[in-house]
Order: structure tokens, then C-alpha cells, then sequence
């Protein structure tokens, strides 16, 4: 299809236009970008990676997973490339940014509010809205507009031309917005560019399958960009890693040193993390990470229900001949950090059902503990006896449940360090057959890391673990059930799993029937 040619250009100049505004590399050169030394205008002149991801677009590749280092400009590349397309096109067609937050998506099209200013007088466009997070041409009614990954509704029932997941290792269902996405775009250009962020996650999973699986791969490492270099001192002398590093990527000692300050600052492993040199720099296990990263990957994250007015998370509903545990974390109820259960099944060894909440007394904490455990089959509850758990266990003695966890002496659960460390130690050993989890309970699991200088995982500042304790809790009273317990449900465990990872799916499939 041609090109789309602003009236205004003169007869004789249209089909040399046509093919400036049908070539993305061409089309930027009309453009200027800021300088990220000087913050001023400059012109666009690609730099590798943009002409890298400029040629894959021009030979006709339609899904570019773009894997980068910090600062090499591969965002911006990847816009022009949708402004090139937005500018072209002769029909009212729809061409969508997606990042993580609503600010984020629409900050990214700041550059494409500014390129409409650039082009010589005979090019410039006329705008039909400026409003926040969307820009539409007034001549042929095209739409270039930003969104968000996190919202519920997202690109539904819109159908875009070409879609940029813009940082999509760090999206919080990579899954489903691949899948959405690829629905969405159809046989148009979908680009996949990030920082890589976990290994064995989906963003992973693409670039390993690369190119069977239709995709194109563009990488580049912090070496190949031509400013990553930092003048030499006089006594500078590599040492032996350097020697390995210059060897195994032709470094200058020029690039030697900056590598040297930038790790320096950073620290090996987030140096070589931010700035990769090779794939398996880019997908280095979270250093000081709890539960192991494949692990977490393998899981199914169930699209979960929710029961209630509680806003609980259920994986399972009770099944008549199963038996159940539950692990209880109890917090003041003051609005910071949260009360949770979480309820396993004996029979599959699954999470089944999870609940927080950071507004409820632990004496109110209690009844709901109470409810929940009763409605799977009177579960056996470990809840803390120190702190505000005194409370809840008062309450739930006078609520008149006495299907709790005591220890050997008859004494029940004290939190304690080396408490905490068991629970948290018989959660990770479960985690190799655990197959499904909700996905709040997954995150807090994946952001538990081991601070430097402390021996037990934590939450990062302002996050939460309450669900995986509550969940470690819920495995460490599995291990003391009585052997009566342990009896087969209707079904074998392994269909059951099965089944709840179908129907995840299935709910999965009927809300999002239309694309994004």
C-alpha cells in the first residue's frame, strides 16, 4: 500500500516523499532527538541498535523481541518506528504503546508530541486531539495512543495496526499480554522490547525459542554502544577477569575502564544485569533471592475468583473427601500490614484458597479464620501464638474451633527467627510440587530476598509478605497431619491439578474474548 502524502507536498515531489515516508530510517532523519549528555535537540542519527531494530522493520519482520542494555536508545527507535507507521498510513487505524503504568505510557509518547514539530513545513500534520496519552491526525484520522498493562480493560475490542510492549519483563502477567497482544495485532508489527529481568520467565522463554517460534531476536550489549568508554589512566593495568572480558569481546581499554567504574559502582552482579554483555548476563538468578527463580516460572498463576465481600482468592473450592490445612499470619488491623490465610489441600499438596486483609482486629480476624476453615472440611489451622496472634487464638477458643495445630509439648506456634526460617525452609522445599498459585501470593514469593548481613528473607521497603508466610505456615502444619488425613481424594491428585490449571485458563479465555 502507498504511503500516505500530505497534500501539501507538490505533484512532482510525491513519489519521492512516498518513499521517505515508507522507509523508517529515512522518516527519522527528519526528526530530532535530546542528547542525553546535553539535553539538547539533535538530529536523529541512528545509533546501532536503532538501525538494528530500523532494518529488521524494513525487511519485513513483523515480531521483533528487542533485549537491551540500559541508555542505548532502543524505546525511542522502536516509537519512531510506530510514528513512521501512524504518519503513513492512509485509514483511521489504531497504533498502541503499552507500559507498566499510566504515567509511564503516556510519558513515552512526549517524543511523538515533539516530532510532530520537526519536519520541514510541507510535512507537518495537523492534530484532531491532543488529550492525555493519545495523539490522532486530523487528515486521515489515524490514532497513536498509549496504555497501560495494569489496566483491567486495557486495548479491549480495539484492533491495532502495530503494538510496542514496552518494558515487558517487568509487566505483571507476561502471559496474558503476549497472548492479548498477539490476538490484537493479528498479522500486523508487534515489537517486544525490555530489560531483561527474570530468568525462565516469558520474555525469557521467547528469546529462547528464537527464531522457531517466528520471532526475531535483537540484542545489543553494552560494548557495541560507541559511548561506553571512558578515558585511560596512566597506571591502569586489567586484571585477569578484564583479561577474559577483553579477550571474549574484543574490549579497548577505553571500554576496560568504563566497565570498571560502572561495576565499581554497581556491583558485579547489577552491573552485569543493567548492562549485559552476553544472554546469560541478562537472565542471571535475583542475587540473594529466597525461592529459586525456575521454580516460580513453572508455576501457573491462576486467574483466580473472587469469594465474597471478603475478597478472597480461590483456587479450589473444599472437595467432600479431602482434608485441609491452614496457615494463619495476623497483623493489627490498623491499615498496614495484613492479616492472611492460606489453605492447602492434603490430597494435591496445592495451594487452594488465599485471603488478606489490613483492615480487620485479630479478633475479627478469628471469625473469618474460623468461617473459611470450616467451610474446607474443619482445617487444621497453625496460626502464631505471639504478638496479635494471642488475640486471634483466644477468639477462635471461644468461637469453640478447636481443629488447631499444637506442637509435641501441646504448645502452639511462637514465631520466632528460627520459626520463621523452618516454615520459610519447608515452604521452598514444596515449592518443587507446587503447580498453581494466585497471583498476589506468587509476588510476594518472587520479592522475598535475603538482605546483606541477615540470614532470613524479607519483603523489599514497602511491600508485603504476609500471604507467603501465611502460605509457609500452611506447609510447615501439613508436615504434622495425622496419617488418617492422607487419604486419596475423588479424583487422583494429578487430574485435580489438572483440571484447576484448565479451568484457570478457560476463565482466562472468556474475559479476555476480545483483545486486550
Amino acid at each position: 500500500m502507498k504511503p500516505f502524502v500530505p497534500g501539501a507536498v507538490p505533484p512532482q515531489l510525491v513519489p519521492q516523499v512516498g518513499q521517505l515516508m515508507g522507509c523508517p530510517s529515512a522518516f527519522a532523519r527528519l526528526h530530532r532527538v535530546q542528547d542525553k549528555d546535553s539535553a539538547a535537540l539533535i538530529p536523529f542519527d541512528a545509533l546501532p541498535m536503532q538501525q538494528k531494530i530500523f532494518d529488521a522493520v524494513e525487511a519485513g519482520h513483523n515480531r521483533i523481541l528487542v533485549v537491551k542494555a540500559r541508555q542505548v536508545a532502543a524505546t525511542t527507535a522502536c516509537k519512531m518506528v510506530l510514528h513512521q507507521r501512524w504518519s503513513a498510513t492512509r485509514h483511521a487505524a489504531l497504533f498502541a504503546i503499552v507500559s507498566l503504568r499510566a504515567e509511564s505510557a503516556t510519558a513515552l509518547l512526549d517524543d511523538n508530541r515533539r516530532w510532530m514539530d520537526d519536519p520541514p513545513t510541507i510535512l507537518r500534520r495537523e492534530l484532531d486531539t491532543r488529550a492525555k496519552g493519545e495523539l490522532r491526525l486530523a487528515d486521515t484520522g489515524a490514532t497513536l495512543k498509549a496504555f497501560t498493562s495494569r489496566s483491567s480493560t486495557g486495548l479491549r475490542s480495539f484492533s491495532p495496526k502495530a503494538v510496542l510492549l514496552s518494558e515487558f519483563a517487568f509487566a505483571l502477567d507476561q502471559d496474558e499480554l503476549l497472548a492479548q497482544a498477539l490476538s490484537a495485532v493479528g498479522d500486523g508489527l508487534l515489537m517486544v522490547e525490555s530489560t531483561a529481568n527474570n530468568p525462565g520467565d516469558a520474555f525469557s522463554r521467547l528469546i529462547a525459542g528464537a527464531p522457531e517460534n517466528g520471532w526475531l531476536v535483537l540484542t545489543h550489549w553494552w560494548h557495541e554502544h560507541p559511548t561506553y568508554t571512558d578515558p585511560v589512566p596512566d597506571d591502569f593495568e586489567p586484571t585477569a577477569e578484564e583479561k577474559q572480558q577483553q579477550a571474549a569481546h574484543h574490549l579497548t581499554l577505553g571500554q576496560l575502564a568504563w566497565r570498571r567504574r560502572y561495576e565499581q559502582t554497581l556491583g558485579p552482579h547489577k552491573f552485569r544485569r543493567e548492562y549485559p554483555a552476553t544472554l546469560d548476563d541478562c537472565f542471571l538468578q535475583r542475587e540473594g533471592g529466597w525461592f529459586d527463580d525456575a521454580s516460580l516460572q513453572a508455576m501457573h498463576v491462576v486467574a483466580h475468583e473472587l469469594v465474597g465481600d471478603h475478597g478472597g482468592r480461590e483456587i479450589e473450592g473444599p472437595h467432600n473427601h479431602d482434608r485441609y490445612v491452614m496457615g494463619v499470619d495476623v497483623g493489627g488491623g490498623v491499615g498496614g500490614d495484613y492479616s492472611a490465610l492460606a489453605v492447602v489441600s492434603v490430597s494435591t499438596r496445592q495451594p487452594v484458597y488465599m485471603e488478606r486483609n489490613n483492615r480487620v482486629t485479630p479478633a475479627a480476624w478469628a471469625h473469618r479464620v474460623v468461617q473459611v476453615a470450616s467451610r474446607y472440611n474443619q482445617a487444621l489451622v497453625l496460626a502464631e501464638s505471639n504478638n496479635h496472634g494471642h488475640a486471634l487464638l483466644l477468639e477462635m477458643e471461644h468461637c469453640g474451633y478447636r481443629q488447631q495445630w499444637r506442637g509435641p509439648k501441646g504448645k502452639p506456634w511462637v514465631t520466632t527467627l528460627q520459626s520463621k526460617l523452618e516454615a520459610l525452609d519447608t515452604l521452598r522445599e514444596a515449592m518443587q510440587v507446587v503447580q498453581v498459585l494466585d497471583r498476589v501470593t506468587w509476588l510476594e514469593l518472587r520479592a522475598l530476598t535475603v538482605p546483606a548481613g541477615k540470614v532470613a528473607p524479607e519483603a523489599p521497603r514497602g511491600g508485603y509478605d504476609d500471604s507467603a508466610v501465611a502460605l509457609a505456615l500452611a506447609y510447615r502444619c501439613l508436615r504434622d497431619v495425622p496419617p488418617s488425613w492422607r487419604t486419596q481424594a475423588l479424583q487422583s491428585s494429578r487430574t485435580r491439578i489438572d483440571d484447576l490449571i484448565s479451568a484457570s485458563r478457560a476463565r482466562r479465555l472468556r474475559s479476555s474474548s476480545l483483545p486486550f
